[in-house]
């Protein structure tokens, strides 16, 4: 289905049409392995990346076809219709599904059976399940990919590294600040304690001189008295001559 192509009803039915021929097609490329291959070989191996190839084809194609019918596109159809048409889906991915494991545990001791790490023996690990990535690639396509992957490991750890390496270095300027601070934070309380003693010695100078102040103030008292008194006896005497 070319991209933004458009189904209608009946392009639907022929792209299913597609679909299942896909699905009959690769089952016959996986029974034509099994049958005259047994053993592997390279003709099984090219028998199989046929079959891998078509169900890569043929998950996308399902995938599309599913989408539509929960597009605008599905309104003309009854709920009861799309529902009809959604259990052919399932159907077909659940028998993609099935040759996908077929490919798989059949194939022998082939070369892809090696590249994905499978060895024969007791107590040998089963191989890694296949997946959407790996299934329309032929062994060569495999091995890129791996190659690809490996590569992007190495970039991520390298990357990786050059994080560690910024983390060492601001974790060993926060260490250095936070000996400063320290170191200040000590200035700051001797500073403190020596500010502390010159107030204590303020305030006992303080109420030594406030105590000795009161003595004088009440001989103040007296004098402004007296000096009121004589002034208020010479008005009094001026005062008098002129009356």
């Amino acid at each position: 289905m070319p991209s933004g192509f458009r189904l209608d009803i009946d392009g639907w039915t022929k792209e299913f049409e597609v679909c299942k021929n896909l699905a009959q097609e690769t089952l016959q490329l996986i029974q034509e392995r099994n049958l005259r291959h047994p053993n592997g070989g390279p003709e099984a191996s090219r028998l199989s990346a046929a079959a891998r190839k078509k169900l890569g084809t043929l998950g996308v194609q399902l995938d599309k076809l599913l989408r539509w019918l929960d597009s605008p596109d599905a309104e003309p159809l009854s709920e009861p219709e799309k529902n009809r048409r959604r259990d052919q889906l399932y159907d077909l991915r659940n028998r993609r599904e099935q040759m996908q494991l077929a490919i798989k545990r059949n194939q022998g001791h082939s070369d892809r059976d090696a590249l994905f790490g499978g060895a024969s023996g007791s107590g040998a690990a089963p191989p890694p399940r296949e997946t959407e990535a790996t299934a329309e690639l032929e062994n060569r396509g495999l091995l890129r990919l791996q190659q690809h992957m490996m590569r992007q490991q190495d970039e991520e750890l390298l990357a990786m590294e050059k994080v560690v390496g910024n983390t060492k270095h601001i974790a060993l300027a926060i260490g250095e600040e936070i000996d400063l601070q320290t170191r200040l934070l000590d200035d700051l309380a001797d500073d403190v304690d020596v500010t502390q003693s010159r107030l204590q010695a303020a305030t006992a100078r303080v109420k030594q001189v406030l105590k000795s102040s009161s003595n004088w103030r009440t001989g103040m008292c007296i004098f402004l008295l007296i000096i009121t008194l004589v002034v208020v006896i010479i008005l009094t005497v001026k005062l008098s001559r002129f009356l």
